[in-house]
């Protein structure tokens, strides 16, 4: 999996520090969780600028996963969506993480 976070200054000041520092420590801790699918994997690419809101007006942060634009992106959306493509069962494997953590 894939994720661009844009770093922008908009995306920046409306919370992508945030949705960085939420993924480093799910990629530290995800690998280890028992359920992964093991064609898993997550690569994370901070992006200077994607250059989304200088097209649309009230859309950041933005966040990019496989390819799928992500506007108003916020943690606990972007944390569900690699968990759903995580794990097999993803309510299950979610509460144990939250749990763990």
């Amino acid at each position: 999996m894939r994720i661009e976070v844009c770093v922008g200054s908009n995306c920046t000041m409306m919370g992508a520090d945030a949705i960085i520092v939420s993924l480093e420590n799910l990629k530290e801790t995800i690998l280890e969780k028992n359920g992964i699918r093991p064609d898993f994997s997550l690569e994370i690419e901070i992006v200077r600028c994607l250059g989304e809101c200088k097209n649309k007006q009230s859309v950041s942060p933005v966040v990019i996963i496989d390819g799928v634009v992500h506007h108003n992106a916020s943690r606990e959306e972007i944390m569900s969506v690699i968990l759903d493509a995580a794990f097999e069962c993803h309510d299950h494997q979610f509460e144990t993480l939250k749990d763990n953590n």
